[in-house]
C-alpha cells in the first residue's frame, strides 16, 4: 500500500470510529519486568511457625543464600492452597490496589523469576544460571492482590529458561485484544536475534521461545507484526511489551533496528507504546555511576540510538567495531518507556481515558509505583495525548 492510500485509509477508519464510538470508563494496565527471585526464601520455615513452608512451587531448587529470614514479604497461596512466599511483586501491586486501581491486565515483560551467573545451582552444586520454577507462583502473587479481576500476561525473558510450565501455556507473544486497545508481546529471541540464521547458526541458543509460533528473530517476528497491523480495520492503540529494549547499551539486542523501523511504520496510523526492561543490571549501580535514564521515557519525534549489527571478515555477526557498539539513530514515531523493574521495587500503571467521550482512548496517563523514595522523581504522573484514533 503506497503512502497516499495508507493515509486515506487512516482517515476513513477515523471517520467510521468517530461516528460509531460511545463513551466508556477509564481502563488501566499494570506493567513491569524483571521480577527475579533474589528476595525469595526457598524451603525456609516461616519464623514463628515451623509448619508453614517456604516457596513450594513445583520443581523449584534452593538458592544457596536462602537461609535468611523472610524480608518484608507478604503471604499468598497457589491454586492448590499452598502458602507461597515471594518478592517485591505483591508489594508493588498492593501500592496500586491501595490507590484504588484494579488493572484490567497485569503485564510482566520477562525474567519472571530467576537470577544470573552461578548464584543458582542444582542439588549437586552445579551452576545452572537460573532456578526451576512454575508460573503458578507468579499467578499467586497477582491473585493475592486482585483475585480474578486482573488478567496476567507474561512475555519470555532471558532468565525464564527453567520454567517447568509448557511454553505456550505460560508465556505469550503476538497480539492480545484489550478494552479498546491491543497488547503485543515480543519474546527474548525475537529481539536479541535479527535473523533466523543468527538464532540457529551457532546452536548456542536454547531458550524456550525458540519454538515460538511468531518467529525466533526480529526479521521474522516484525514481519508478522506488520502483517497483523495492516490487517486491522481499526486504529486502536497498541501496547508492545519486549523484555529487551531497543536502545544500544548492553550490545545484546541485534534485532533492535529492525523492530524500530517496523514500529515506526505501524505508528503512522495508530498510537504505539513500546515497553522494555532487562537493563537493570547496568542502569542501577551501587557505586553511584551514571544511571542511564535518558532512555527511560521518550515521546514521538525524539531520537533514539538503537542497536544494529554487521558481519566481520569471517562472516560472523558482530555488534561492535572495536570498543564501540554498532548503532543507528532513529526518530521515533511511538512512545518509548521503561516498564519498571520489580527486582528494584518499581512498576508502572498505564491508564487510558476518553476525554472527548467519543468512544476512543485519547489520553494516556502513566504513573510509577515504587517502594523506594529514590524513585520518587519517576512517580510523578505524566499524560500523553493520543491523536491517531481521532
Amino acid at each position: 500500500m503506497d503512502a497516499m492510500n495508507k493515509n486515506l485509509m487512516c482517515i476513513i477508519l477515523a471517520a467510521i470510529l468517530l461516528f460509531t464510538g460511545s463513551a466508556f470508563a477509564d481502563t488501566s494496565i499494570f506493567v513491569a519486568t524483571d521480577r527475579h527471585a533474589k528476595y525469595e526464601t526457598v524451603n525456609d520455615p516461616v519464623e514463628g511457625n515451623d509448619s508453614l513452608p517456604g516457596n513450594t512451587s513445583a520443581g523449584e531448587l534452593p538458592h544457596k543464600n536462602d537461609r535468611r529470614p523472610p524480608k518484608k514479604q507478604m503471604p499468598a497461596y497457589d491454586p492448590d492452597g499452598n502458602l507461597v512466599w515471594h518478592n517485591h511483586l505483591t508489594e508493588v501491586l498492593s501500592l496500586v490496589s491501595a490507590d484504588g486501581i484494579t488493572p484490567e491486565i497485569v503485564l510482566l515483560g520477562g525474567d519472571n523469576v530467576g537470577d544470573g551467573g552461578d548464584k543458582f545451582t542444582d542439588v549437586t552444586g552445579y551452576p545452572i544460571g537460573a532456578p526451576y520454577f512454575s508460573m503458578t507462583s507468579v499467578d499467586a502473587q497477582v491473585k493475592y492482590v486482585f483475585g480474578d479481576a486482573a488478567k496476567a500476561l507474561y512475555t519470555y525473558g532471558s532468565h525464564d529458561i527453567h520454567s517447568t510450565d509448557p511454553y505456550e501455556s505460560a508465556f505469550f507473544s503476538g497480539p492480545v485484544v484489550g478494552n479498546g486497545y491491543y497488547i503485543y508481546g515480543i519474546t527474548f529471541s525475537q529481539m536479541i536475534h535479527d535473523t533466523d540464521e543468527q538464532a540457529i547458526a551457532t546452536g548456542y541458543y536454547d531458550g524456550k521461545d525458540i519454538v515460538d509460533r511468531n518467529g525466533i528473530s526480529a526479521q521474522t517476528a516484525s514481519h508478522r507484526f506488520l502483517t497483523w497491523v495492516n490487517s486491522l480495520d481499526d486504529r486502536l492503540p497498541i501496547i508492545v511489551m519486549s523484555h529487551v529494549p531497543l536502545h544500544a547499551n548492553r550490545g545484546d539486542n541485534a534485532g533492535a533496528w529492525t523492530w524500530t523501523r517496523a514500529l515506526n511504520a505501524a505508528s503512522e496510523c495508530r498510537d504505539i507504546i513500546f515497553l522494555w526492561g532487562h537493563n537493570h543490571t547496568v542502569e542501577r549501580r551501587d557505586d553511584g555511576k551514571t544511571i542511564e535514564r535518558a532512555n527511560y521515557r521518550k515521546l514521538p519525534g525524539e531520537t533514539l540510538i538503537v542497536q544494529s549489527w554487521d558481519v566481520d571478515e569471517a562472516g560472523e555477526t558482530v555488534l561492535k567495531r572495536g570498543d564501540d557498539l554498532i548503532t543507528q539513530t532513529e526518530t521515533l514515531g511511538f512512545i518509548y518507556m521503561n516498564a519498571g523493574y520489580i527486582t528494584n521495587g518499581v512498576g508502572s500503571v498505564l491508564t487510558f481515558s476518553d476525554e472527548n467521550e467519543n468512544g476512543l482512548w485519547d489520553h494516556l496517563a502513566v504513573r510509577r509505583y515504587a517502594l523506594s523514595e529514590k524513585e520518587a522523581a519517576f512517580s510523578i504522573p505524566w499524560v500523553v495525548e493520543l491523536r491517531k484514533a481521532d
